[in-house]
């Protein structure tokens, strides 16, 4: 079964609540919309829940979201969260902060799906979460999340802690090649860190074994969307059919004028709806959705 934070008990939550920052209220769980789900990245959390890069507190920025995602109606079936969910280098307290501030979507039902990125260190990560499910790959964090209307692929492209470019390696594109065979008749949604390069993608730090992945992606008709974070730029276009979905920061951006939030994925049949949640309501692109089709 795919690893992820999962549903707390309250007995659960409240031991959880006790290790955050402020007072939390419990939530009553309500219906969930099984095509739903919410696409966060970068969130960049210390320790420290003061922390303060880029004019931005991280665990304000992640609290604001979290409020967004409980007052949502129906709730999504559950959070992705797209690499560096640490600040730097992957500490243990940033990933008990992390935990402390998700302790309420999790009471609420949410469970959080999470890839790794260049600042997370993936045994502080395994030991703080208590990763106790098999892992398909000893030596990568991936799994496949399977749901009604698609399958999730989520990869690992943290090659080392706190450098910046990304590789996911032969060993987890065979991984992937064959778990795509095994299920070749629904779409399939590859989420991984590291943006591609290619042609008018950026080069700087980027996936380093992008070709190879194109080559496992493009001829399985299956895959549809490339979704990935890093560049704290948020962006939607496509290659060769398949929709790369650059997803925007929790935390800060890098570029003054870009939106820090997330998006909100609706499937659907033969497609999705992709929304922009900014944390600026006012920005120009808050609220604007993206029509993805699928590949036939």
């Amino acid at each position: 079964m795919p690893f992820h934070a999962g549903p707390l008990t309250r007995r659960q939550f409240l031991t959880v609540a006790a290790a955050s920052a402020g007072a939390l209220t419990l939530q009553a769980a309500w219906a969930e919309d099984h095509d739903r789900w919410a696409l966060l990245a970068d969130t960049h959390i210390a320790a420290d829940p003061e922390k303060v890069v880029r004019g931005v507190r991280m665990a304000a920025h992640l609290e604001r979201v979290r409020h967004q995602l409980l007052a949502l109606e129906p709730r999504p079936a559950g959070a992705l969260v797209n690499g560096d969910c640490a600040l730097t280098d992957g500490q243990p307290g940033d990933y008990a902060r992390l935990l402390a501030l998700a302790g309420p979507l999790r009471q609420a039902g949410i469970p959080l799906h999470m890839t790794l990125g260049n600042h997370d260190h993936r045994e502080s990560f395994w030991a703080a979460l208590r990763h106790a499910d098999p892992r398909p790959l000893r030596s990568k964090h991936v799994s496949v999340l399977e749901t009604p209307r698609a399958n999730w692929f989520l990869v690992d492209s943290l090659d080392r802690t706190n450098v910046t470019p990304g590789r996911l390696g032969e060993e987890q594109l065979q991984w992937l090649a064959r778990e795509l065979d095994a299920r070749p008749g629904k779409p399939a949604l590859i989420f991984g860190r590291h943006h591609p390069v290619i042609p008018s993608g950026s080069s700087i730090g980027g996936l380093e074994d992008t070709q190879a992945l194109l080559e496992v992606l493009a001829p399985r008709r299956q895959v549809k969307a490339y979704l990935f974070g890093h560049t704290h730029h948020w962006e939607v276009r496509e290659h060769e059919g398949i929709h790369l979905v650059n997803l925007p920061p929790v935390a800060y951006v890098f570029q003054q004028g870009d939106p820090s939030g997330w998006a909100d994925l609706q499937l659907r049949p033969g497609g999705a709806a992709l929304t922009l949640r900014s944390l600026d309501p006012a920005h120009a692109a808050h609220g604007k959705t993206h029509e993805l089709v699928w590949r036939a």
